[in-house]
């Protein structure tokens, strides 16, 4: 048997030392070469790397299969590949009792063997090439491919017991953000990895984790930080690595790291401790740790009313956050998903018909921009100059004749929440209208609820509003951006009948609240919110834009005697 050993070395790069890899950028999306992982999966820039590397392919049959599990053999050829497929003559004799030297990856087998990469089981001499690779088994040997890095102080997982065999590689993996783990804290070390899951492991191993290239949270840092939530947490992902610091106020030495929602900051007289939320953002106006508080002494706490969290220079504290009266809509933390792309027919309205009509050259303003007998013959013209179905009705197909540039599931965007889970009512409020008044000059469109980019797709009056109370973490179901849409739908009449959104006398109104207007036989038809000192912002006319408040609108609309007020 003739054979060599290659040197498994990481370069500064992050790359083996040797391989015909590159630290590359995603490949743009493309059209898939696989059948079964469409543009909009999870993982699939990082199964297209793979992909281009020539680490993971796919079958004959143009899928890539990327749910099931990958097994043992095929991650060892994995490694292979990715040390750049080093000139490397097997043993004629196979070192494993289960792995014969006709089998696809035999060289692939024997070579990380031969690495102490893949050692198989010694008391019975298996590789057990067809067995499913674990979540523990992956990330040990990306660690043994790294040289085996000395690891400190290991943060606990709920199910990942201290004398856990693989227990430093995989705080290894999660302290440079290879593989995490899952929202409620679990690693789940023996479960199989997916392929399309092993694709981005390598990805991330190559280019770097999910907190940044060499970003690595470690340590006493890191310990606080798993133990509120890690990246799934308030704190979420690095910002980048750890500095070391001295504090202003007793002027011990310590580190601070910068989350997106916060810091973790320790010293050997205090600890670690995360600082987050309101407090975080006090905390950053006064410079953190190296500014007048100096290093957190303590957890956040809850006393009485308040959020307080100790510092060495003090206190710093914030009000309960917002609770409604019983029976009234409540803060969420996630709008309720709906499922866009309804196919578009007679009658319908909202941000596509806007785009179908402007496409296809048809004048519409106000209520006139809905799917009319002149709109549905334009789209039946495209039909058949495309040859599709001539039935006027816009599906997918028909949609990517139209306006490929646009997702045919537009209908579906809500607009993020930007408050903080436990933001005041004041904090809500100032939300809702800074949203609001982000969006003035965005065009007037009947039906429409906006999407991501305002000057492409508008609003109006209830539509506005609703992805207004979107962004202010409130979500008043059943009213939704899809079936707002509908023909029939009159979202500002259901939002003034709604029993969870407090009532009050229109003269007791106050900023934030929502004002609504009636024709001649008292059927609410306009919506608007309430911005204090005398002024409403609304989608009106021609766009979204602010105005005096005025009892009367356009002559023919007149003021509801109630308000409603979304936080109370």
């Amino acid at each position: 048997m003739s054979s060599r050993k290659n040197s498994l070395k990481i370069t500064r790069r992050g790359l083996l030392a040797g391989s015909a890899l590159a630290v590359t950028t995603l490949p743009a999306r493309a059209a898939t070469p696989y059948r079964d992982v469409p543009q909009n999966s999870m993982f699939y820039r990082e199964i297209m790397w793979a992909r281009q590397q020539g680490i993971l392919k796919g079958w004959w049959d143009n899928t890539f299969r990327p749910l099931e599990n990958i097994t043992r053999e095929a991650f060892a050829a994995i490694l292979y590949r990715l040390a750049g497929s080093p000139d490397y003559e097997a043993p004629e004799e196979s070192p494993f009792a289960d792995v014969d030297d006709k089998r696809e990856f035999y060289r692939e087998i024997c070579w990380n063997l031969e690495q102490g990469i893949f050692t198989g089981w010694q008391e019975d001499k298996t590789f057990r090439p067809d067995l499913p690779i674990a979540r523990d088994a992956a990330v040990t040997v990306l660690y043994r491919i790294s040289g085996r890095p000395a690891i400190g102080v290991c943060a606990p997982v709920p199910d990942v017991p201290t004398d856990y065999v693989f227990r430093k590689e995989i705080e290894w993996s999660r302290s440079r953000g290879y593989m995490t783990g899952w929202p409620d804290g679990r690693y789940l070390p023996t479960a199989p990895i997916h392929r399309d899951a092993a694709a981005a492991l390598i990805y991330r191993y190559v280019n770097g984790g999910v907190f940044g290239k060499d970003v690595t949270v470690t340590g006493a840092l890191g310990v606080a930080y798993w133990a509120v939530g890690g990246p799934h947490g308030k704190l979420g992902l690095p910002e980048g690595n750890a500095n070391d610091l001295t504090s202003q106020v007793s002027g011990n030495r310590g580190a601070q790291q910068k989350f997106a929602g916060g810091y973790v900051a320790w010293s050997p007289g205090t600890g670690a401790h995360a600082v987050r939320g309101q407090i975080a953002m006090r905390y950053a106006q006064a410079g953190a740790a190296q500014g007048e508080f100096g290093f957190p002494t303590s957890p956040e706490s809850r006393q009485g009313d308040s959020f307080r969290q100790s510092f060495e220079g003090g206190q710093i504290m914030h009000a309960v956050p917002w609770t409604p009266p019983r029976g009234m809509h409540g803060p969420v933390n996630k709008i309720t998903p709906v499922k866009g792309g309804v196919a578009i027919r007679r009658g319908w309205n909202g941000t596509r018909v806007r785009i179908i009509q402007k496409k296809l050259g048809i004048a519409r303003t106000g209520a006139r921009q809905t799917y009319d007998y002149e709109t549905q013959q334009a789209v039946k013209a495209v039909q058949r100059r495309h040859k599709l179905p001539v039935n006027g009705i816009v599906d997918a197909a028909t949609w990517r004749h139209i306006a490929p540039e646009y997702p045919f599931d537009m209908d579906a965007w809500q607009t993020p929440i930007r408050v903080p889970e436990h933001a005041s009512r004041q904090q809500r409020i100032d939300e809702m209208i800074r949203f609001v008044r982000s969006v003035y000059g965005s065009p007037y469109t009947w039906g429409g609820a906006g999407w991501r980019d305002s000057s492409v797709a508008g609003y109006d009056c209830s539509g506005l509003l609703l992805q207004a109370m979107y962004s202010a973490g409130l979500d008043p179901q059943p009213v939704n951006v899809v079936a707002h849409a509908e023909p029939s739908y009159r979202s500002s009449q259901m939002f003034y009948a709604d029993k969870r959104l407090l009532s009050v006398p229109l003269a007791q109104r106050k900023r934030g609240d929502l004002i609504f207007y009636g024709n001649s036989r008292g059927t609410v038809t306009h919506i608007a919110i309430y911005l204090g000192d005398g002024k409403i912002a609304h989608a009106a006319e021609r766009n979204v834009h602010e105005r005096a408040y005025s009892s009367v609108v356009w002559g023919n609309r007149y003021v509801k005697p109630y308000v409603k007020r979304p936080f109370p």
